[in-house]
């Protein structure tokens, strides 16, 4: 596998609005930009794809947050 993987889609459904951003790998790391932010984690167990539908959820659950 290389170091760097393609830009790639991501989307998830919360409180049935879907939100999108997008994911890359870069060497053991997975990235995951959207216009709400960005996160990144190291790839464990999961898939890179279940990691940034993760990633992104985080990132709807805390615009949420701190919109009160």
């Amino acid at each position: 596998m290389s170091p760097t993987s393609q830009v790639k889609s991501v989307t998830v459904k919360f409180d049935g609005v879907t939100y999108h951003g997008t994911c890359f790998v870069l060497g053991s790391m997975v990235h995951v930009r959207s216009p709400l932010g960005a996160k990144s984690t190291k790839l464990g167990k999961s898939s890179p794809a279940e990691l940034a539908m993760l990633l992104l959820s985080e990132l709807v659950r805390e615009a949420k947050q701190t919109k009160g």
